[in-house]
C-alpha cells in the first residue's frame, strides 16, 4: 500500500512538474514579444495609412475593407487594425493585445482538443507529456517572425480560427451546431489569410473520406461543399490568381518546397536556423529530409487510423485532418513562392510558414496522445520508443529557445533604430529605407502620420499662439460662395494645426461640408487642404484643424481660408471678432468675400506648434 502510495505521488508530482514546464514556453513568447516588438509603422504593414487616413478624412468606405491584397482578402485584419487605430491614434503597441488573443486563443484550442482525444485526464501521464510538445511547437521561435511584428496579427488570427475551425469538425464530427461554427470560423479565417481556404477544403475532404465508399456524398461533405462554393462565389472575384510576371516552380522545385515547408517546424528546433530577425536560410536540405520524414510517418500512421478513421474516431479525424492542411498549404505556398526572388524553394525555410507546416506535425502528436491513453500502446517497447524521441526532442528544442534569444534580441535592436526614422518634417531620412523601400511612399506616409497626428507623431507636447481679438462681433456665413480668410504671422517653428470657433446660426440643420485651406503668402499652391463635415460641427464648436509639420514656419505669413456650398439655411459660420486695439493692420485681419461690413475683423484662431 506504502509503495502504491508513494508512486501516486510521485506521478502526482510528475504531472504537476510537466503542466509548469508547458507554461514556460507561452511565458517565453509573452516575455520576447514585450522585448521585441516593433512599435512603429513597418514595411507592408504601412499600408493600412490608406484605410486610417480615409477615416479620419471622412472619405472612409467600408467596402475597401473588402479590397483584394494579392491572392487575398484581409477583411477581418484590416478591419480590426483600423478599430484600434481609431481607437488608440495608431499607437502600434496595442495592436500586440490581439497578437497575444490570437497567439493563446489558438493554445486554447489546442489544449481543449487535447484533452478531448486523450478522455480527459485517463491519459494519467500521457495528457501533460503531449501538452508540453503542442506548447515547445505551438510557442517555438523558429516562428519567430510572427511575433515581433504586428502585421502578423494577420497570420496569428488566420491560425486561431483555422485551429478552431478544424478542431470544431473532427472532434465533434456528428454535431450540427459544432460544424455551423466550425463554418463561420474558417469563413473568418480565409477573409484574414487565403489559408482559411484550404482549411474549409481539408474538413470537407476529411469528412468525405470517412464515408463507405469515400466517393458517396453525405450531409456533412454536402454541407461543406455548399461552404466552398459560397465561399468562392464571395471571394475570388476581382482576386488576380495569376499575373504575367508571376514565375511558377518545376514539380521537383514544388515537391522541394514543400518538404521543407513542412519540415522547418521540428528541424529548426532540433537546430535553430536564424542568424538575424530577417535571415533566411538557404540550405534546405535539412528541413526537406525532416518534412519527407513527417510525411512517411503520417502516412504509416494514417494506415493504422484507417479503422478508427472510417469509425470518425476524432484523433484519427485530427491526425487526416492536419496532415491534409499542411500538405495542401505547402502545396499552394509553394506554387506561388517556390520560384520567387532570388532565394526560390529556400523560402520554404521562411519563419513565417512554420505556423500552418506545425499542423502535420500536432495532428500526430493528437494520434500518438490518444494511442496512449487508451491503452492500443501500451507495450514497454513502444512506450520506450516514445519516451527515448520526447526526451531527444525536448534536450534538442530546450537549447533552440535559448538561441533564439539572439533574433529578439536583433528585433530590439532594429525596433530602436526604426524609431529614429520618424522625425518631424517631410525631409528624407538614411533610416527611410527601413519604413518602407518606396521613397515617395515614406514622404507621404510621414504626411499623413504628422497631419493626423498618428503613430510615432500621437502625444507631442504643443506650445499655442491665441490671435488677439476682443468683442464678438458677427458671423461669417460660410454659404452662397462666400469665402472667409485669415491671414497671420506664425511666431515658432513647427506650425501643426489650428483652430477655429464655429457657430450654427440658424439651429442644428446642417449640410455639406466646410472647404478650408492653408498657403504661403505668395505661393500658388496649398500647403494643405480638406474637408470638415458639416453634420459633425456643432454651435459655438472648437474645431482643430491638423497640418502637415511646418518645419521653418517661424516669421512666415500664411493664409487660412475657409467657403462651403450649403444654401444659406443649412449653412455654418465662423465667429468674427473686434482685432484688439494696435493690431497690425495688414496682418491677423480677415478678408470677406460675399460678406459685407464697415470695420477690421478676425478670428479668434489658435496656433499650435510642436518642435
Amino acid at each position: 500500500m506504502m509503495e502504491k502510495l508513494k508512486l501516486q505521488k510521485g506521478l502526482l508530482s510528475l504531472r504537476v512538474m510537466l503542466f509548469i514546464l508547458a507554461a514556460i514556453p507561452p511565458l517565453y513568447i509573452f516575455l520576447a514579444i514585450q522585448y521585441s516588438a516593433i512599435t512603429v509603422p513597418f514595411w507592408d504593414h504601412t499600408e493600412l495609412i490608406r484605410w486610417i487616413a480615409a477615416w479620419y478624412d471622412g472619405d472612409f468606405k467600408f467596402s475597401s475593407l473588402w479590397a483584394p491584397h494579392n491572392h487575398t482578402r484581409p477583411l477581418v485584419y484590416r478591419a480590426v487594425m483600423l478599430f484600434n487605430a481609431v481607437l488608440t491614434d495608431w499607437d502600434i503597441r496595442s495592436e500586440y493585445i490581439y497578437m497575444y488573443l490570437a497567439i493563446y486563443g489558438t493554445f486554447v484550442c489546442h489544449i481543449w482538443a487535447l484533452f478531448k482525444v486523450t478522455k480527459g485526464y485517463s491519459g494519467k501521464i500521457v495528457y501533460p507529456i503531449v501538452l508540453l510538445l503542442v506548447s515547445l511547437i505551438l510557442f517555438s521561435p523558429v516562428g519567430h517572425n510572427n511575433h515581433w511584428w504586428s502585421m502578423m496579427f494577420q497570420l496569428n488570427a488566420a491560425n486561431f480560427f483555422i485551429a478552431l475551425g478544424l478542431v470544431l469538425v473532427f472532434i465533434k464530427p456528428e454535431q450540427w451546431p459544432s460544424q455551423v461554427l466550425a463554418a463561420i470560423s474558417i469563413w473568418l479565417a480565409t477573409f484574414t489569410l487565403t489559408n482559411g481556404f484550404f482549411a474549409l477544403i481539408s474538413a470537407g475532404l476529411t469528412v468525405q473520406l470517412t464515408t463507405k465508399p469515400f466517393w458517396q456524398p453525405t450531409r456533412w461533405s454536402l454541407f461543406w461543399a455548399i461552404n466552398l462554393l459560397f465561399l468562392m462565389v464571395c471571394y475570388l472575384p476581382g482576386i488576380a490568381l495569376s499575373t504575367s510576371a508571376t514565375a511558377h516552380p518545376t514539380l521537383v522545385q514544388l515537391a522541394q518546397f514543400s518538404l521543407a515547408y513542412l519540415g522547418v517546424p521540428v528541424a529548426g528546433l532540433i537546430r535553430f536556423p536564424y542568424l538575424h530577425m530577417f535571415d533566411l536560410p538557404r540550405i534546405f536540405t535539412t528541413n526537406a529530409i525532416c518534412g519527407g520524414i513527417l510525411i512517411a510517418i503520417w502516412l504509416v500512421l494514417g494506415w493504422h487510423a484507417r479503422d478508427q478513421f472510417r469509425k470518425q474516431q476524432p484523433a484519427a479525424m485530427v491526425l487526416i485532418g492536419f496532415g491534409l492542411f499542411a500538405i495542401i498549404s505547402a502545396l499552394a505556398t509553394g506554387w506561388g513562392r517556390a520560384a520567387f526572388d532570388e532565394y526560390g524553394v529556400a523560402n520554404g525555410n521562411s519563419s513565417r510558414y512554420t505556423i500552418f507546416g506545425a499542423y502535420l506535425v500536432l495532428g500526430q502528436l493528437y494520434y500518438c496522445a490518444a494511442c496512449f491513453s487508451n491503452g492500443l500502446w501500451n507495450r514497454k517497447g513502444s512506450r520506450f520508443i516514445a519516451i527515448t524521441t520526447i526526451s531527444l526532442f525536448v534536450s534538442f528544442a530546450v537549447p533552440a529557445y535559448i538561441i533564439a534569444a539572439r533574433v529578439y534580441s536583433d528585433a530590439n535592436n532594429f525596433n530602436n533604430i526604426l524609431r529614429h526614422a520618424f522625425p518631424w518634417g517631410l525631409h528624407a531620412t538614411d533610416q527611410d529605407r527601413l519604413i518602407h523601400p518606396n521613397p515617395e511612399f515614406v514622404k507621404q506616409l510621414k504626411s499623413h502620420l504628422q497631419r493626423l497626428e498618428l503613430g510615432p507623431y500621437n502625444s507631442r507636447p504643443y506650445t499655442n499662439q491665441f490671435l488677439p481679438v476682443e468683442n464678438f462681433k458677427m458671423v461669417g456665413l460660410l454659404s452662397a460662395g462666400r469665402q472667409v480668410s485669415q491671414r497671420f504671422i506664425a511666431s515658432e517653428n513647427g506650425l501643426k494645426a489650428f483652430a477655429v470657433t464655429f457657430v450654427t446660426p440658424n439651429g442644428m440643420q446642417k449640410n455639406g461640408y466646410v472647404i478650408w485651406n492653408i498657403v504661403e503668402t505668395g505661393a500658388e499652391q496649398p500647403l494643405a487642404k480638406g474637408e470638415i463635415k458639416a453634420a459633425n460641427i456643432h454651435d459655438w464648436d472648437d474645431v482643430r484643424i491638423k497640418l502637415p509639420y511646418f518645419s521653418g514656419s517661424i516669421g512666415r505669413e500664411y493664409k487660412i481660408s475657409f467657403s462651403a456650398l450649403a444654401d444659406d439655411k443649412h449653412a455654418l459660420g465662423i465667429a468674427l471678432y473686434n482685432p484688439k486695439e494696435g493690431q497690425n493692420a495688414s496682418v491677423d485681419l480677415i478678408e470677406l468675400s460675399g460678406i459685407t461690413t464697415t470695420q477690421p475683423l478676425s478670428m479668434a484662431l489658435r496656433l499650435d506648434y510642436t518642435k
